[in-house]
C-alpha cells in the first residue's frame, strides 16, 4: 500500500512538472501581449527559473526523480534567454573611454543631492536622465560641481517631469535629434571625445507594458528600427527601457549592441523595483553600445526613485 502511494505521488509530481516546465521554457520566446500579461510574466522569468530549481529540490524529498530532472531542465532552459549575453571583444583603444550613467528620476522625485553624489563618485562623462524636468536637472547640476564637470546638455525637457529626458555630458554635443515612437521624450546627440572620436548617445524611455502594452511594444519596435537605421559607428543607448533580456522584443533590439552589464557577468542583476515591499527582480535599466567594449558595470539606488541607476564604462573601438 505504501509503495503504491509513493508511486502515485511520484506520478503526480511528474505529470505536474511537465506543463509547468514547458510553460516556463516557452514563455521567454512568446512575442504576444495578452493585455500586458505576457510581458509582465516575462519580467518574472529569472525568478521563475530559480523557483523551478527550488521546486525540483522539494520533489526530491518525495523521490520524484523524473519530476526533479524535468523541473531543473525547465529552469535552466527558461533562464538562459534572460541572461546577459557575453560577447567576444574587438580591438578597442583604451585611451578612448567613457563612463555613462543612466537613471530614471521617477517624475523628478529622486533626491538631487544624492544623485549628484553618485554621478560624481562614478566620475561620469555622460548622464542619461529620464522622467526628469528642468528644476530637477538644475538641482542635480548645482551639487558636487557637476555644472562644471558636465557643461554640455541636450534641449530643455518637456514640462511636468513625466516625459522629460536629457543627456548631460562632459563632451561637446552636436547634431541633436529626437527619437520618435514613445509616449516619453527620447533624445540623442553626437558627443565628441577628447581625441576627436565621435559617439552618438541616446537617452531612451519606452513606456511600461502595464496598462499600455501596445504603446510599449510599438516603442520597442521603433527604437529597434532607429538603432538599425542610425549610421553612427559608435552608439550608446542608455535609459529605462522597461524590458529585459527575458523579453523577445528587447533581445531583438539589443542584438547589434553590447551591454555594459557584461562586465558584471551573465547574471541579470535587477534594477526594478526599488522602495517596494518586494525586492528588485527585473533588469530593465540599461547602458548598451556598439563600436565599444564594456569595461565596468555597477548600480546604485537613490531615495525617491523606484529604479536603480546603472553605470557602464566603455572603451571605444578603432
Amino acid at each position: 500500500m505504501r509503495t503504491a502511494r509513493r508511486r502515485r505521488s511520484r506520478l503526480i509530481w511528474t505529470v505536474a512538472a511537465l506543463p509547468i516546465a514547458g510553460l516556463a521554457v516557452v514563455l521567454p520566446h512568446v512575442d504576444m501581449l495578452a493585455g500586458g500579461l505576457i510581458p509582465v510574466a516575462q519580467a518574472l522569468v529569472p525568478v521563475g527559473a530559480v523557483a523551478l530549481v527550488v521546486l525540483a529540490a522539494v520533489s526530491l524529498f518525495f523521490r520524484a526523480w523524473a519530476a526533479a530532472a524535468i523541473l531543473v531542465i525547465g529552469g535552466v532552459l527558461a533562464g538562459l534567454p534572460a541572461l546577459t549575453p557575453l560577447r567576444a571583444g574587438s580591438e578597442c583603444a583604451p585611451e578612448a573611454t567613457a563612463t555613462v550613467v543612466a537613471f530614471n528620476a521617477k517624475f523628478a522625485g529622486a533626491d538631487p543631492a544624492l544623485l549628484a553624489e553618485r554621478i560624481a563618485e562614478a566620475d561620469a562623462d555622460i548622464v542619461a536622465l529620464v522622467e526628469t524636468d528642468e528644476a530637477h536637472i538644475a538641482a542635480v547640476l548645482g551639487e558636487r560641481g557637476l555644472a562644471a564637470a558636465l557643461p554640455h546638455r541636450t534641449r530643455e525637457t518637456t514640462e511636468g517631469g513625466v516625459r522629460g529626458s536629457v543627456i548631460l555630458s562632459a563632451f561637446p554635443l552636436q547634431d541633436e535629434q529626437d527619437i520618435d515612437g514613445s509616449v516619453f521624450d527620447q533624445v540623442s546627440a553626437v558627443a565628441t571625445l577628447p581625441g576627436g572620436d565621435e559617439v552618438r548617445v541616446a537617452a531612451v524611455h519606452p513606456p511600461p507594458p502595464v496598462g499600455q502594452p501596445v504603446d510599449w511594444r510599438t516603442a520597442l519596435g521603433e527604437l529597434d528600427r532607429w538603432i538599425r537605421q542610425t549610421p553612427d559607428e559608435r552608439l550608446i543607448v542608455a535609459g529605462d527601457l522597461n524590458a529585459s533580456y527575458a523579453h523577445p522584443g528587447f533581445r531583438q533590439l539589443a542584438t547589434p549592441l553590447r551591454s555594459a552589464a557584461e562586465a558584471a557577468g551573465p547574471i541579470p542583476w535587477p534594477t526594478w523595483p526599488q522602495e517596494r515591499p518586494v525586492p528588485a527582480f527585473t533588469a530593465i535599466d540599461h547602458v548598451l553600445a556598439r563600436g565599444a567594449v564594456p569595461t565596468g558595470w555597477d548600480s546604485f539606488s537613490i531615495p525617491g526613485s523606484d529604479h536603480r541607476g546603472v553605470i557602464g564604462s566603455w572603451a571605444f573601438c578603432t
